[in-house]
């Protein structure tokens, strides 16, 4: 029989007189995600020299107005690269939507199996850059970027970094400079499949994807003449509003149910449009939605993965605005925040369950909303439900490893509590908030 006799114990040292046996286990690896990047648009055309300037080393951004198809460019030299993937949208021209770069370069490490992640911006870029120098050559895209502050901690020391930016980035100084214009007459007509239809769109890529859809699902139908028929100034000024009469073509274009279901979905905070979530706010069942969202995906109003668009989504909300009332509205997003809030609850009790598989892959796909919601339920005076929201993920959050969401989420249920004007909440808020702190030094609070 082995047998083990501990002699003297001097603090954390123990003296052992006879030891039988020693098992000593490692935990296990952390699994990676370096191969996630979407496939770009099945109608992607062209852009063979853009292409070729791309297949070189060091840092390059590719940078030019919206819609112009930066963002699916990147996507189809991605899909050859040889190695490894990184990819982070930072949504730089999205003020309520951002990712920061301390947030970003959680995402990287995370994907990279980094089990450990420090709390500071500067801690991780270090560590980042530390983890990327040992490995093969790998691809790292920085997606929708607005200023060169915010890529510079992005950038690894080494491997094939391109950025995407509707400006220049000119404070990048190592970087070459990738200027994407309209596609050319010939590869925008091959796009649409009308050289005149091509013309009216400008040639913005965008702006022909949505019109080679509409066209496809009626091809009799006198585009162009309708084209001509909204204010055309839209489609060339170059700006956002560049393609809204193409927008509103497409919109015109679709079932009431469907207009519906698209203007709903533009009340969704966050990035991603589930089919339970759209459910709740059109009132509907979650099949029906979800066939509806398909609908909206073949009209090029709704991105792979379910994701509205920049422009997309301001344009909804335009619709929201000026087809919906003020009491419908209402009505739906506080459906909304109660549905939420009941099943981040719900979820998180089954954190501790058989069915904890189930709870980890809803609180997954519903990750991008959760903080924007919390906040806006509380901003909006729905301040028990957003408090509920923000007191319900914490478990998730933690167990991830989320930590500066999972504070965020701690500091909205203490705001909560706060604004309700409940003592017994806010101590708890209070105590739980101060126990997140564990994971931060002084100077990353």
């Amino acid at each position: 029989m082995n047998r083990n006799e501990v002699g003297e114990n001097h603090g954390n040292v123990v003296q052992a007189h006879h030891v039988g046996s020693v098992h000593l286990t490692s935990p296990a690896p952390v699994p990676t995600a370096l191969n996630g990047v979407r496939a770009a648009s099945g109608s992607f055309v062209g852009r063979d020299p853009e292409l070729a300037s791309l297949d070189t080393t060091g840092l390059t951004v590719v940078c030019g107005l919206a819609g112009v198809g930066k963002t699916e460019l990147v996507l189809r030299y991605a899909a050859n690269f040889p190695g490894d993937k990184l990819f982070v949208d930072l949504q730089d021209y999205d003020d309520q939507r951002r990712v920061a770069p301390a947030q970003a370069l959680e995402e990287f490490l995370i994907a990279l199996g980094v089990r450990e992640i420090p709390p500071t911006e500067a801690a991780r870029a270090a560590l980042f850059r530390s983890v990327t120098a040992e490995r093969e050559p790998m691809l790292v895209v920085i997606d929708n970027a607005r200023s060169a502050a915010h890529v510079r901690p992005l950038l690894p020391n080494k491997h094939r970094t391109i950025v995407t930016s509707r400006h220049r980035l000119t404070g990048l100084d190592d970087a070459d400079h990738l200027e994407l214009g309209v596609l050319p007459a010939d590869e925008a007509t091959s796009l649409v499949g009308d050289a005149e239809v091509a013309e009216l769109c400008g040639r913005l890529p965008l702006a022909l994807r949505i019109m080679a859809a509409l066209r496809k699902s009626d091809p009799d139908h006198d585009w162009a003449s309708e084209l001509r028929d909204v204010d055309l100034d839209l489609l060339d000024d170059g700006d956002d509003r560049s393609v809204r009469a193409a927008f509103e073509l497409s919109y015109r274009a679709l079932t009431e149910e469907q207009r519906r279901c698209f203007r709903f979905a533009a009340m969704i905070p966050g990035l991603v449009v589930t089919s339970e979530t759209a459910a709740v706010l059109a009132g509907g069942t979650e099949a029906r939605a979800r066939k509806l969202l398909r609908d909206l995906r073949t009209a090029h109003l709704l991105e792979p993965g379910d994701r509205l668009h920049d422009l997309v989504r301001v344009y909804a909300a335009e619709r929201v605005s000026e087809e919906e009332d003020q009491e419908t509205r209402e009505q739906a997003v506080s459906r909304f925040f109660h549905h939420l809030a009941d099943r981040a609850e719900q979820m998180s009790a089954a954190l501790r369950t058989p069915k904890q598989a189930e709870a980890l892959h809803w609180f997954d796909r519903h990750r991008p909303m959760f903080l924007l919601t919390a906040l806006s339920a509380i901003l909006m005076r729905h301040i028990r439900e957003g408090g509920r929201l923000a007191w319900a993920v914490h478990d998730y959050l933690e167990l991830r490893g989320l930590l500066h969401d999972l504070k965020m989420a701690d500091q909205l249920a203490l705001d909560a509590a706060r604004n309700l004007g409940d003592p017994w909440m806010t101590a708890r808020a209070q105590a739980r908030l101060r126990d997140t702190g564990r994971y931060f030094t002084d100077d990353s609070r």
